[in-house]
């Protein structure tokens, strides 16, 4: 159970957007009450973490896990959980060979270092043992944006590692996450549900709305997989 991709992320980091802040304190609840209603003995609960580019700032990354300790205590303790899911719906690469933080500042350098960075945030605060998983439905290129914070049917992505256990210390899984070629939003700016971050110069152009299938999004990834098809 991949639980609640963005909300708690956004907490951290949007809260000066008044939408956002007025609806911190509902989603803290909510997603405390959806782990405690979730948490049964055949549910493996990972709570969204989103990814190096975002929460693995020096800046960001220690106030992210002090709210996952609030959220979890209100929970019931972080037993409550099996672990954090990363990258959902994104791009960074697991590992980017020859990557490095070359000083304190910089983030992350891949979603391998950030789910050590983030494990070793956690145990300072009590949390330890903690898995995760790394969606890589669409990271198998890196550096294929002008900016982290670009986000919408980046061009240039390709489907990235296939699903497997246990592929490195820490990480449970990799798994594809989001659905290769679902369409995160449309470029249509008449649109109703339209997002300025979908008319990007990083985003692929013609996309439909948000979950419905962008074709030749989807035979970009194959084509540009990596390991190939």
């Amino acid at each position: 159970m991949i639980l609640e991709p963005d909300s708690l992320p956004n907490l951290v980091t949007n809260l000066e957007l008044p939408s956002c802040a007025a609806a911190a304190d509902v989603y803290r609840r909510s997603v405390a009450y959806a782990i405690t209603k979730l948490s049964m003995p055949n549910v493996f609960i990972y709570l969204d973490a989103a990814h190096a580019g975002w929460l693995g700032w020096p800046k960001n990354l220690p106030r992210a896990v002090t709210l996952f300790k609030e959220v979890l205590q209100t929970a019931g303790g972080a037993d409550r959980i099996r672990g954090f899911a990363l990258n959902v719906s994104n791009y960074d690469p697991s590992h980017e060979p020859g990557a490095t933080k070359n000083s304190p500042d910089e983030p992350s350098q891949d979603e391998l270092g950030y789910a050590a960075d983030l494990a070793e945030g956690l145990a300072k605060v009590g949390i330890t043992g903690k898995g995760f998983i790394i969606d890589t439905s669409r990271n198998g290129k890196g550096s294929i944006r002008s900016t982290p914070g670009n986000w919408c049917n980046v061009k240039g992505a390709g489907l990235g590692e296939r699903p497997t256990v246990a592929p490195a210390p820490n990480v449970d899984a990799y798994f594809w996450i989001k659905t290769p070629g679902e369409s995160d939003g449309t470029t249509d700016t008449k649109a109703a549900r339209f997002d300025e971050n979908c008319a990007s110069d990083d985003a692929m152009p013609g996309a439909p709305e948000a979950g419905e299938l962008f074709a030749p999004y989807l035979i970009d990834l194959a084509k540009n997989a990596n390991p190939p098809l």
